[in-house]
């Protein structure tokens, strides 16, 4: 007889699945298996292909600006001497520049090279092919309201936006500042 605690709730199944994929990025098969899609000298890592995904986050929400160490660090959830071991091997491995933040020579910003971008076209149309592979079963309509609903779930998981942040923290502080009434009693 199954107990209340082994049904799983929609939330904890959601979590299990996310838990199942951070895995699956992890997994030292999955990273051979592109490796193998790359070719045999390609020495794929993904963490090079998280770092230029960040990196070109980071141009598109600030374009004007570009993209830091600090920004790479922030995306990537990592610290930012982390980032900038990996920033330093990427450099190394010719994916990623440092040059001179337009308008400003004292900012140093990450641009990926035409061989990094190259890299990441791969590691985009592999990650692509594996998740036509994943949805071969499914109706076209399934794909769509699948794609829909995970665009919506990935946004939502995703903090504000700062300023959004801001005044939703202004408008907690003006909450909680304002005097409560209290029955007279």
């Amino acid at each position: 007889m199954r107990k209340a605690h082994d049904r799983a709730t929609p939330l904890e199944t959601i979590r299990q699945g996310l838990v199942e994929l951070r895995r699956l990025f992890q997994r030292r098969e999955l990273v051979e298996q592109w490796s193998a899609a790359f070719g045999a000298r390609a020495r794929l890592d993904y963490g090079e292909l998280r770092l230029l995904d960040a990196i070109r986050v980071a141009e598109a929400r600030a374009p004007a600006t570009g993209a830091t160490v600090g920004d790479a660090a922030r995306l990537l959830g990592i610290d930012p001497s982390r980032a900038s071991r990996q920033v330093a091997a990427a450099v190394a491995r010719g994916l990623v520049t440092r040059a001179a933040a337009p308008g400003d020579g004292r900012r140093v910003v990450l641009v990926v090279t035409p061989r990094g971008s190259r890299l990441q076209a791969q590691g985009g149309e592999l990650t692509r092919a594996r998740i036509a592979l994943a949805l071969a079963t499914w109706p076209p309509a399934e794909q769509a309201r699948f794609a829909a609903l995970f665009e919506r779930f990935v946004a939502g998981m995703l903090p504000p936006p700062p300023r959004a942040a801001r005044a939703g923290r202004r408008r907690a502080a003006a909450q909680n500042s304002r005097p409560t009434r209290r029955p007279l009693v």
